[in-house]
């Protein structure tokens, strides 16, 4: 892997989090794009009670 693909993966994985994080906030489902790039389930993640 080179040093812009490490790059891209560092800030394509934090782009999903801060996403997964404001949707989260705003008592909403995060986007399945971003938790599978989080490497979570949607099922696991319905089952965790906010």
């Amino acid at each position: 892997m080179t040093a812009l693909q490490s790059l891209r993966s560092f800030f394509g994985t934090f782009r999903a989090a801060i996403h997964a994080a404001a949707a989260v906030d705003m008592h909403r489902t995060p986007d399945a794009r971003d938790l599978k790039k989080l490497g979570i389930s949607q099922s696991a993640f319905r089952s965790i009670h906010l």
